[in-house]
């Protein structure tokens, strides 16, 4: 909630900032200019890509806006759970887990393990769908990417095509001046649409699926595990140490970093007494 207040603010004050600097909101704020420009990047790019694509890239927006992190943990202690049914139950009882498992790719390697595919055949299915799964995702980042960059060149031509309308009917200086500035104003759109919304959406879907990507080599990591009946307590502390060192987080793997009250500063002289006292 706060950073959508944040970017309602930031938004007002844009706009607050350009009629102030320019004069006139009603100028900033002209109709005709975005329309143009948005409509026109929209058509080229539903000429550019099908439109299937447009109806997996407006989902999987909704999706990063509802579910902007995913939730590690809660996948970790439900793979250690998975992987603790197999190792003391086996396989019928991991079968009966399919229907509580929400993430397709997680039951689709539950699935095979219940099926006793060999692990090495279960890593070569999953990384092929893993591979697929991603490859249509880098696909709408391309899409948006493709945007950004014909708002502006949409932009440079309404300007072109405002400016040859004054030029074809000069006359009062005034109506001159005011309609170059209505001609700029298509220009001034396309950068905004470029850098305002292209831009920073295309920047949140590559930041969602660079977490989606840590999701799912995760999960092939744990099926590999629960397919070898590794134990569940071992299988969650290999993938803690994997969220650990991905995030950046160094921590020592026996003991907290903050715990360090036991520990004997380390002084050569008392050393030195030390190895006297003993011979």
């Amino acid at each position: 909630m706060t950073k959508k207040l944040i970017l309602v603010a930031g938004i007002l004050l844009f706009i607050g900032l350009s009629a102030a600097i320019m004069g006139n909101a009603t100028t900033t704020l002209s109709i005709k200019s975005g329309i143009l420009v948005l409509g026109g990047a929209m058509l080229i790019g539903f000429l550019s890509f099908p439109i299937k694509s447009y109806n997996d890239l407006f989902k999987t927006l909704f999706l990063v806006f509802k579910h902007p992190v995913p939730d590690y943990q809660k996948l970790v202690k439900r793979i250690e759970r998975l992987a603790r049914i197999n190792r003391v139950y086996g396989n019928l009882a991991l079968e009966e887990e399919l229907n509580n498992i929400e993430n397709l790719f997680l039951r689709k390697g539950i699935e095979l393990v219940v099926d006793e595919y060999d692990p090495y055949e279960i890593h070569n299915i999953m990384e092929q769908e893993y591979e697929l799964y991603f490859s249509r995702k880098e696909s709408l980042i391309s899409m948006l990417t493709t945007l950004q960059k014909l708002a502006p060149a949409i932009g440079f031509v309404g300007t072109i095509i405002g400016l040859i309308n004054v030029l074809g009917n000069m006359g009062d200086p005034a109506e001159m001046g005011r309609g170059i500035a209505i001609a700029l104003q298509t220009t001034l759109y396309g950068l905004l649409f470029a850098n305002f919304l292209f831009l920073p959406l295309s920047k949140k879907l590559s930041a969602y699926v660079k977490s989606e990507a840590k999701l799912h080599y995760i999960i092939l990591e744990g099926l590999m595990d629960i397919a070898k009946y590794r134990n569940p307590k071992a299988v969650a502390y290999r993938l803690q140490s994997f969220l650990r060192n991905y995030c950046g987080i160094q921590e020592y793997a026996l003991e907290s970093p903050s715990d360090k009250g036991w520990r004997i500063p380390f002084n050569p002289f008392q050393k030195v007494s030390m190895r006297r006292q003993h011979v």
